[in-house]
This record gives C-alpha cells, structure tokens and sequence, in this order.
C-alpha cells in the first residue's frame, strides 16, 4: 500500500536551499522535490524508524537539528499528506484508505488546477473536496473536460502517479591545470575551446543542450577572473560556443597570468526534430530567436506567435501561442496526394478535390440584404453580390454556463459569379464567417 510523507515548511524559519531535500533523502530513499514541500515513500520504513508518528517526529527533530521547522503529513496520495501537513498540528497521520474522507472538509484552493478550472468551481457554488468528489462524473466531464476529471480523482484521494523520485543531476564541468601560466588571449582561448568542444559532446550524447556558460580563472596572485553569457537560444555547436566566449573575454580579459580554468554549462533540455526531404530547412536557432526579438520590439509580446486553436466550439475561436518552425511540431504531414490512400477512410481512394470550408478569423463584418427571411445579397471588404442559392439556418450555440455565452444563425450560400461562402447572424450583425475552396 503506497504511503507518502510531506514535508512542508513551517514559516518563519524557512530552510536553506536544498537542506529540506537532505532531511528527506537521510530517511528515504525516493523523494520527490515540488515547489513548496517535498515528498517522500514512508512505505516500508517501520523497522529502521519505527512507525508513521516516529518517523514523523524524527523528521521534525532533523529539521529542527538544521535550524528550521516543519510540518509533516502521511498519508496514501500526494495531495491528502500536503492537506494534512498544511491543516495539521505539527504531525497529521491519515489512516489507510481515509484519504477521501481527510480531503473532504478542504477548501478547493489547495487543488493543484488551473486558474481557469477554479473560478468555474466557485461559480458553481462549490467551495471543499468533498463537493467536488460527489458530482456525477460524467456531467463534470462535459462541463469541465479532463481536467474536472482529473481535479475530482484528485479530491477523491485517487493520485495515479507515482512519486517522481529526485536524482541528482550530472556535472558539466571541466576545468584545466596551466603549468607554465597563461598570458595572452590566444592560448587561453585554445584551451577554453577544446573545454567547450568536449562539453558540447557529452551534452549531445544526453540530448541537451547548452543554456548558460560560468567560468572562472585563478590568476597567479591569488585573485580569480569570473564570468557568464547565456545565449539567445540553447547551443550545441563547440564552434558557436568557443565565438561567443572569445567575444565576452575580448571585452573584459583577465588581469593577469592565468593559472587555472574552470568552465560550466548549465544544460536544458534540446527540442528534437528530423530534417525533411521535402520540406525547407529549418531556420537556424540563433537567427530565429533574434528575428522574434526583433518582431516583439516593434509590435509587442502580445502580437507575435503561432495561431492555435483554444478549447471551445465557438467556430471562430483561436488565439496566439509560442512558435515553432512546423519541422519542430508533431503530427505535421502534408495532405494526401490524388489517388492516395487517405487515412481517415480506410482503403478509400481520394478521387477528386475536396471541398473545405475556409474560415475567416476573425469573421469579416458583412452587409446582407434579407428578403423573406432569406438572404438575397451580400456586401463586405472581401466579396460580395447577389445571392442565387442558400441553404441555412443553422443554429449553432455553447458556453450557455459561463458568463459569455454565444449563439449565431449559419447560411452557406452562393454568390451570382459561384463563389460559395458562409454566412453568420448573431443577433445583432451579419458575419463572413469563410470561403469554400
């Protein structure tokens, strides 16, 4: 049976970096770092420490020993020991399987969920765990989608994954002895630059990629030259690398001769991506980031990105997100050819063009005759004329629960020179909703 600890810190003593960590890893052996606390397996430790309470006041007095306090919760989930550690008095044990029934009486905002999700729970009327876990299922998925799921399992004390145990990070490091002295920028470039290319290969064996660069310089009177760059984007040339460290030395060189040096990269993990046949080269990551830069200076942050489309059936809606050459995103694939298979209809065959819906986003303002309840002309800044054929009207609606929501009337309809196009009426105004292609 799983049992997790929590260990979370007592203000006003906070603890120094890392030292919660160390009381946790000097009691067991898988530990979890999260931002406020840290977790860790207590199944299993009876005959080192004794039982739950004994292990949590044994925790308490190792802190206490390092100069700050805590609070410990135990319990069978992540979220009912952080529950019990921040509601309890010092020690909260939770019995086996009272998870559900410790969760209960908290208040929502001690659930791990997205800004978004808790304003919608508070709209409901909702304010513990325990009202949450009661609602149907079901229709707290249709309302909510996954993640009013997944925040229900939660506040029912059922946390599938496992602790995420902490490991320590390898050490990019490497650092040289100079026998003799260095005294000129051209040596010690030389050996700074094979420092850099042997980094650079251990970081690519990893898939990393470097994010950052510290080195220090012990000079012979004692003294140490230190410095840092971070590049525009993550490298993983040794050649890029050895350029920009020359550049950074050039404007401040070490006064004085060198007697060692010490070189550091802190890593990051580096997007994958396989070049294509077909498609163009992906731009190069330096001059991609400094193009963006540049874009976001004259426009605003607001302004610049990819189109994505966001989680609601409103047709039109799409906002802006981080972007991404197309060779870096997943699931990209051109369109099947004529005569292909198409993979959305099994051993079907693509005989002919398809007819595809265009949508404007935003929907293009629109004046529209109506004769009869019909649309009979149609005027706006992309197109217009007189309308020969319609079909229409379409009710389309949703978001009735929250505080926008939205409802439009569709037509599709076609222009006296055969263009075909959708049109919108929400009430109050005609919309250009698209163009069929």
């Amino acid at each position: 049976m799983s049992r997790i600890g929590c260990l979370l810190p007592e203000a006003p003593s906070l603890p120094p970096p890392g030292a919660l960590l160390q009381v946790a890893l000097a009691h067991s052996p898988r530990v979890e770092e999260a931002s406020t606390c840290v977790y860790l397996d207590a199944a299993g430790l009876e005959g080192l420490f004794g039982d739950e309470p004994t292990l949590a006041e044994r925790l308490r007095a190792a802190a206490l020993a390092e100069g700050f306090s805590i609070r410990v919760g135990v319990a069978g989930s992540r979220l009912a020991a952080l529950v019990a550690a921040r509601l309890g008095a010092g020690v909260a044990i939770v019995e086996p399987d009272g998870d559900a029934a410790a969760l209960a009486p908290a208040p929502l905002s001690l659930l791990p969920i997205s800004e978004e999700l808790a304003t919608r729970l508070e709209r409901w009327g909702l304010r513990t765990m325990g009202e949450l876990a009661a609602l149907p299922t079901t229709g707290l998925f249709e309302r909510a989608g996954a993640e009013g799921v997944r925040a229900q399992r939660l506040a029912r004390g059922d946390d599938p994954r496992p602790l995420s145990a902490w490991r320590p990070g390898p050490v990019f490091e490497e650092s040289v002895e100079c026998e003799w002295g260095l005294e000129a920028l051209g040596p010690l470039m030389e050996r700074l630059g094979a420092m850099a290319e042997r980094l650079c290969a251990r970081l690519a064996a990893r898939g990393l990629a470097a994010d950052g660069f510290e080195w220090t310089c012990r000079l012979a009177d004692g003294r140490a030259h230190e410095g840092a760059l971070t590049p525009a984007v993550p490298l993983t040339e040794s050649g890029a690398v050895t350029a920009l460290l020359r550049l950074a030395l050039e404007g401040r060189p070490p006064r004085g001769i060198v007697r060692a040096i010490v070189l550091r990269v802190r890593p990051t993990r580096a997007a994958a991506a396989q070049e294509s046949f077909t498609d163009p080269s992906r731009p190069s990551p330096r001059f991609l980031e400094a193009t963006m830069n540049r874009l976001v200076a004259l426009v605003g942050p607001d302004r610049v990105g990819a189109p994505t489309l966001l989680d609601s059936h409103r047709p039109d809606a799409v906002g802006l997100g981080a972007y991404a050459p197309l060779s870096l995103r997943r699931g990209t694939s051109a369109p099947p050819r004529r005569g292909s298979t198409s993979p959305h209809r099994g051993e079907g065959r693509v005989r002919g063009p398809v007819l595809a819906l265009r949508r404007f986003r935003p929907p293009a303002p629109a004046a529209v005759t109506v004769a009869s309840g019909r649309p009979v002309a149609l005027r706006s800044s992309r197109l217009g004329g007189r309308i020969v054929a319609g079909v229409g009207p379409w009710r389309v609606s949703g978001e009735w629960w929250t505080p926008h929501p939205w409802l439009q009337d569709e037509w599709d309809v076609e222009l006296a020179d055969g263009t075909l196009c959708r049109l919108a009426h929400d009430g109050s105004a005609w919309l250009l909703a698209g163009v069929y292609d």
